[in-house]
């Protein structure tokens, strides 16, 4: 084996051509890398292409080693005084990289200059994937700066402008990018969806296992945004394997990093210390500092959530140090300040909470770090509660209020800049007072008029909010009755489509059940068992009829209670798979169950079995003949899980928020062979809500519907 790369090193340490460069990329990790590169001859190299090939991946590779002074200088000496006339997509490359060296070391104005520089070029070429490259990461930047709105209309203008010219690697890099762009403002929903059109666009391009590490790392970053911090969790153990084969040390620090945040939210604080240690470990190796504070910040909050303290104010107090050395970094600060406030409350020194609220408060970017600044007033409120200073501890809180009605900020805002000043001035009057006994009296009836006029502010303020919310009242009733209203009129047409369909197809059955009849009592067919069968089959399509129309009564007169008990979820389940799997059916049927961790679970088991047996009947009704059929239960220690899944045809997704209506059928897929009224799902639904559980509805993994029901066990 060391012979072989022996071998290996030898060859490439006379690399001069393009591709005998880009082969040293296949080796096993950054070290051998930057070995192989350090061992070639710049001026042996034979043309521009095989040059640049060479300063960008030499470039790269120290950056990813730490040396990050060597590679700026390696590409600011080969801009400065070039080995060959580069053309423009050359040149543009060599900027590119070095904006991307900047990018990642935080040195964000250099790397805006930069980047505009590589764009420049870029332009000047045909290759519209190279500049797509270039034109995100401008806006990247944008992001970092805190620039959101910029940043995304940076790409918007540049997407709307070449749209019909993109290909899917050029999408893939442009929906990356929305997607962190909207995580920052805050649309987590739409940064998901972006993300999730990346991965699948990069999952069919089939792209470098990096690039895949990124995209699963911007998802997970979603995830936990949306509060799915298991599903978080998940795709950065994802994420973090991917980026330990590319051995990309920037990029296996900030997947460690992330999962110590994501352990402290599922409360795995050992796991969390363990992945913000080695974060630590991995950016102490290539001298990142920045990012060593926030494994350190991650750290601090796991070790908080065990209770253990003084750790956590020890990794705070550290990263002190390393903010006096920077001058934005809005989030990083921001977060420390108000960790150190929360734990400065916590052993009791209310003071020093209140010194970094107010820190966290001051600084950043006050329209887009709302929800730091909700955090750092909650624990000034806290702070000035402790120190008994209600008059600030009122204003803060008015503050927060401010902050939380944000229709009404500009009006509450005067206000109380107003209150404010009353009370400033009241208390300049007041020491005035103390220092001229002379003129106490004058004093004291200053004070009292400054008195009279801070409660009439303070009646005045409660007045105007008091009519505001007798308004807002009135208007949301207003509001209320017009749903009502529509709700009902909506309820009123689909009772009577109902009862107009349900007469046509009674009238089919009775129709065709009387002429058998009549035709047996007039001789001129036998009464033969094959000629009962059809008249037993009609009679059984009027009983399902009648089934639907008890239960619209039940839902419509809202007779429907529960009747819960204590009951063995091992005997229940084990039911339930008797009851289905002895039930005829033309699919394949799949009863299954995890092992159950608690055996006792506080339901209706009627109503239980009766949301069962309408899932079950709901997948046999609208599956093909030869698919799928899946009921699966779960059991842990706070909910009992019951799935039902099929195969195809699926709902469309613009219907799946519907399916649970009253009466609602989806249009695609229902026809007059297909029996039910849209009711058996209504019940479904309300069987749920009665044991204030969850119900949801997707697309199943089979290719048709699936159905997740979460039930709270006590």
């Amino acid at each position: 084996m060391f012979l072989y790369f022996l071998a290996i090193f030898s060859t490439q340490a006379k690399a001069t051509s393009i591709d005998e460069i880009k082969a040293i990329q296949n080796f096993a990790n950054n070290e051998m890398r930057l070995t192989a590169l350090e061992e070639i001859v710049p001026s042996n190299l034979l043309d521009q292409a095989s040059a640049c090939e060479y300063f960008v991946n030499f470039s790269r590779a120290l950056s990813n080693a730490g040396r990050i002074d060597e590679a700026k200088q390696k590409l600011l000496n080969e801009i400065r005084e070039p080995s060959f006339n580069y053309d423009h997509i050359n040149k543009g490359r060599l900027y590119r990289e070095l904006a991307d060296v900047q990018y990642h070391n935080d040195d964000y104005e250099d790397s805006r200059r930069t980047i505009k520089k590589a764009i420049y070029h870029f332009k000047k070429t045909p290759n519209l994937s190279i500049l797509t490259g270039a034109i995100t990461r401008q806006a990247s930047i944008e992001l970092r700066t805190s620039h959101y709105r910029k940043g995304i209309e940076i790409v918007q203008s540049f997407h709307n402008e070449n749209e019909n010219k993109l290909s899917s690697k050029n999408l893939s890099s442009i929906y990356y990018f929305y997607g962190r762009a909207y995580d920052h403002l805050g649309e987590f929903q739409t940064a998901l969806e972006y993300k999730l059109k990346g991965y699948e666009l990069n999952t069919k391009l089939k792209v470098s296992q990096s690039k895949m590490a990124s995209t699963l790392y911007g998802i997970a970053d979603s995830y936990d945004k949306i509060g799915e911090h298991e599903l978080s969790y998940n795709k950065f153990q994802q994420a973090l394997t991917l980026d330990r084969k590319t051995d990309n040390k920037q990029d296996i620090g900030h997947s460690l990093t992330k999962l110590a945040y994501q352990a402290y939210k599922l409360k795995l604080y050992d796991d969390g210390i363990e992945h913000a240690q080695e974060a630590i470990s991995v950016f102490s190796a290539i001298s990142n500092t920045r990012n060593i504070a926030w494994s350190k910040h991650n750290m601090a909050l796991n070790y908080a959530g065990k209770g253990e303290l003084k750790k956590a104010l020890s990794l705070e107090k550290e990263n002190l140090t390393f903010l006096k050395t920077i001058k934005k970094d809005f989030h990083l600060k921001t977060s420390v300040w108000n960790h150190l406030g929360e734990l400065s409350l916590s052993i009791n020194k209310p003071l020093l909470a209140l010194s970094y609220a107010k820190q966290a408060y001051e600084f950043g970017d006050k329209s887009t770090l709302k929800d730091r600044r909700k955090i750092s007033l909650s624990i000034m409120h806290r702070a000035y509660s402790k120190l008994k200073d209600f008059e600030n501890a009122y204003q803060i809180q008015s503050n927060l209020l401010e902050l939380q009605t944000a229709a009404h900020k500009e009006n509450y805002a005067k206000r109380l800049a107003y209150l404010q000043n009353t009370i400033e001035t009241k208390k300049k009057e007041q020491k005035l007072a103390e220092k001229e006994q002379e003129n106490l009296i004058i004093s004291n009836a200053l004070a009292r008029q400054q008195n009279q006029q801070m409660v009439f502010v303070i009646l005045f303020i409660v007045f105007i909010s008091f009519t505001l919310i007798i308004y807002i009242k009135i208007r949301q009733r207003r509001v209320l009755e017009q749903q009502q209203g529509l709700h009902l009129n909506k309820l009123l047409e689909q009772r009577n489509q109902l009862f107009s369909q349900i007469a046509h197809d009674l009238s089919n059955p009775v129709t065709v059940a009387s002429l058998h009849i009549e035709a047996m009592q007039h001789e001129i067919i036998e009464c033969k068992p094959e000629n009962l069968t059809k008249i037993s089959e009609k009679l059984t399509d009027l009983n399902h009829l009648v089934k639907d129309l008890a239960g619209l009564a039940k839902l419509e007169t809202a007779n429907f209670t529960l009747s819960t008990e204590e009951i063995d979820l091992q005997k229940f389940v084990k039911d339930i798979h008797d009851e289905l799997t002895t039930q005829p059916t033309e699919q394949t049927l799949t009863v299954a169950n995890s092992q159950l961790q608690k055996t006792f679970a506080n339901i209706d088991p009627l109503r239980i079995k009766q949301l069962i047996a309408n899932l079950f009947s709901n997948a046999k009704k609208y599956t093909h003949k030869d698919g799928q059929i899946g009921v699966y239960f779960d059991v842990s220690d706070t909910r009992f899980r019951i799935t039902v899944q099929d195969s195809h045809p699926s709902v469309p997704k613009e219907h799946l928020g519907k399916i649970f209506d009253h009466l609602f059928r989806v249009p695609t897929i229902t026809n007059t062979e297909t029996p039910g009224h849209g009711i058996g799902l209504s019940i479904v639904k309300q069987i749920v809500d009665l044991h204030r559980g969850e119900i949801k509805a997707s697309e199943s993994e089979l290719g048709g519907l699936k159905i997740e029901v979460n039930l709270p066990i006590s």
